[in-house]
């Protein structure tokens, strides 16, 4: 007992898609757009928009945000460093003259200062509250030789005389020190 075959072959295709119920029925498939087609499962959709046509989307996008930036050189062959001393002289050009300003004042306000003169004025130096080769507290290094500095300082306090008679008065004394 054989089973029966089906037969599939190239001559059935042909008859079946001759008949004229399966063109009615390719004609209707036709006919119906495909957005009307419905899944099963509602969480698969169809893609409308095709990754090619995205990627094309995107590029366009890019190349019309890229003209709209573009740096290129539109001013008529004017460099940028051209630009910028040319803007540098229109400010200076702003700014007021001294020797204007020295030709305007009366002649009873203005004291004419020679160079030579200059050179020998001495201007007062700051002196730096704190020496620059301190160790750095916030550093561990800094830390330590600051602790180590501290404690042998604690010590030759303790063993000093005027301490040891009277610790206010030593004290007072050494802020005094400190403060001149």
């Amino acid at each position: 007992m054989h089973a029966l075959k089906k037969k599939s072959g190239l001559r059935d295709k042909a008859t079946k898609n001759s008949s004229l119920a399966s063109k009615i029925e390719q004609f209707r498939r036709d006919q119906q757009p495909a957005a009307e087609y419905h899944d099963e499962n509602p969480l698969l959709k169809l893609l409308k928009v095709t990754k090619k046509d995205k990627m094309q989307a995107k590029t366009n996008s890019f190349n019309e945000r890229l003209a709209q930036k573009a740096t290129f050189n539109l001013s008529g062959g004017v460099l940028k460093s051209a630009l910028r001393r040319r803007k540098r002289k229109e400010k200076e050009q702003l700014k007021p003259k001294m020797d204007d300003l020295l030709s305007s004042l009366p002649a009873s306000t203005v004291n004419v200062v020679d160079a030579s003169s200059w050179k020998k004025m001495e201007f007062v130096k700051a002196t730096s509250a704190k020496p620059s080769n301190m160790p750095n507290p916030q550093k561990h290094s800094g830390h330590t030789k600051l602790l180590e500095a501290e404690n042998q300082h604690f010590s030759r306090v303790l063993q000093d005389r005027l301490f040891q008679q009277s610790p206010f008065a030593a004290l007072k004394q050494a802020i005094a020190l400190k403060k001149q």
